[in-house]
């Protein structure tokens, strides 16, 4: 994939005959229209067009103005889709695992090995689905807690993060669904400690705590509107408040966000980009669906036009997923219904348990377009660079990318761009850029510009590869690879780093 390019076009033009992987011309780059992914293996079926109702071209764009200095020489490089499915954090499919304390039980955690199995599934999510049964009527044991301290500790361990939620009973059959809600928010408070020190293995918490699964029907308890209003905030405010908080039904978000506000949520309050990420109740209380492709309202998760308005927006903006649920027919779970359903509600994970859609999708030839699209899917399409590459220049990197994916990338993460020395890696840059990733909707395309000041301590005559790198945020994983975003590029992944390379030169004598 990488090549090494030399300040002087005739040298340009000698290396790109021998390029493999990378086309390379000396003209002005356009990424104004991507071709629909397929390895030409006849997997994807002609009647399916994943693109369709993107817009202009297949995209909606968010395009910066970039005017080329007058450099001695200007290049381009253009990549390759990677259209396979591969692990990427905060994203796509997840593993459901469960711990039941019940009958004065106290399960074990589970091992890093088998925590690890996820990821040779291409995916880095586990739902955790804990269920206090014994604990009704009194707190949380010391015991218990130290069992959720062990397991998060371990999906550090294992590369992977959670889908958490906490319930009482997985049944409508026991006679009490929940605690009285004094109980419930102690819980929530003897919890909120062990949500801020793992927050980063924590990619949402489901707000459970009520009715069966945690699923806010069925209860024995928690019935009033102020009740559910009660613990929704008793969660925002112990949750770590750079994580968001999903309820079953928009219907359960308008109604708590009413009593959080004090006053009928209406769509005007609907979290948009001006208050996006800003901290507040309305911009970190989401939704999640346990009922996908069951009907034209997913089980209930929305109601009528007002509701699904609220979902397309603010998917743009918050993690928004789930699971399917028992199949009736195929009618909404057809291929070109499920790739419209996905990409309009932006579901960023989804577990496909039952395995007549697996099927269904398979035999159709749409499995891998839609199920490696769930969240995001961050493909850089082309680069251009102008310049001279040596020591205290200015270096400058015109890129474009496109989100293939349904979704955003939700939480926090920097971009940075890094230049390594091939020969000696302790020899390496960090270069961080003002674009905020979490701005890349899922279904467009963006050009940006990144003007990079080389040191001055650069080697002459050395070869350097720069790199893209989305590492997480926190500093507990900023530097462990599983916690990186990977490109959907074919040969640009170091799995040592967690790096997508870019390209490769060499600095001038």
């Amino acid at each position: 994939m990488i090549v090494v390019f030399h300040n002087m076009i005739t040298a340009i033009k000698r290396t790109v005959s021998a390029a493999l992987l990378v086309a390379l011309a000396l003209v002005g780059m356009s990424c104004s229209k991507v071709e629909a992914p397929s390895d030409g293996n006849g997997d994807t079926p002609t009647d399916f067009d994943p693109f369709a109702g993107w817009g202009l071209d297949g995209f909606e764009g968010s395009v910066e103005s970039y005017k080329a200095p007058e450099p001695p020489f200007e290049y381009m490089l253009e990549y390759q889709y990677e259209r396979a499915e591969f692990c990427s954090p905060e994203r796509g499919s997840y593993e459901q695992l469960e711990y039941h304390f019940k009958d004065g039980n106290v399960p074990q955690p589970f091992t890093v090995e088998r925590l690890k199995t996820c990821r040779g599934l291409n995916c880095t999510l586990h739902y955790l689905g804990v269920y206090f049964c014994d604990y009704l009527k009194c707190d949380i044991p010391e015991e218990a807690l130290a069992v959720l301290r062990t397991h998060f500790e371990r999906e550090r361990e294992a590369g992977c993060k959670v889908v958490l939620r906490h319930a009482y009973s997985w049944s409508d059959k026991v006679e009490m669904m929940e605690p009285e809600l004094p109980q419930i928010l102690r819980h929530i408070g003897q919890l909120a400690p062990i949500w801020e020190e793992y927050k980063d293995v924590i990619y949402v918490l489901q707000a459970g705590f009520v009715g069966v699964y945690g699923e806010w029907h069925t209860t024995t308890n928690i019935k009033t509107d102020e009740q559910k209003g009660q613990i929704v905030k008793a969660l925002l405010d112990n949750f770590p408040k750079d994580r968001m908080v999903a309820l079953r039904t928009v219907g359960q978000k308008r109604s708590a966000m009413g009593y959080l506000i004090g006053r009928q949520y209406k769509l005007a309050d609907t979290t948009t980009v001006a208050t996006a990420f800003n901290g507040e109740y309305g911009s970190r209380l989401t939704n999640h669906c346990d009922c996908y492709f069951v009907n034209s309202i997913d089980g209930g998760t929305y109601g009528g036009t007002p509701d699904k308005k609220i979902l397309r927006t603010e998917g743009n903006y918050m993690t928004i997923g789930g699971e399917s649920c028992f199949q009736r027919d195929y009618t909404y779970c057809e291929c070109g219904y499920a790739n419209k359903h996905m990409r309009e509600f932006h579901l960023s994970y989804l577990r496909i348990w039952n395995g007549e859609i697996v099927d269904y999708w398979k035999q159709n030839k749409c499995h891998t377009d839609l199920t490696s699209r769930v969240g995001y899917r961050l493909v850089l399409n082309g680069a251009s660079f102008f310049g001279n590459f040596r020591a205290g220049g200015d270096f400058l990197m015109k890129y474009c990318l496109t989100n293939y994916g349904f979704a955003s990338l939700i939480n926090k993460r920097r971009l940075e761009f890094i230049l390594r020395n091939d020969n000696d890696w302790t020899e390496k840059y960090v270069f961080v850029s003002e674009k905020d990733p979490r701005d890349w909707k899922g279904c467009h395309h963006y050009e940006y510009d990144e003007k990079l000041l080389l040191p001055e301590s650069l080697k002459k005559g050395e070869s350097y590869t720069l790199f893209i790198n989305l590492p997480d945020i926190d500093p507990k994983l900023h530097d462990n690879p599983d916690f990186s975003v990977r490109l959907a590029n074919k040969g640009v992944w170091d799995s040592l780093t967690g790096y997508n390379r870019v390209a490769s030169f060499i600095a001038e004598q």
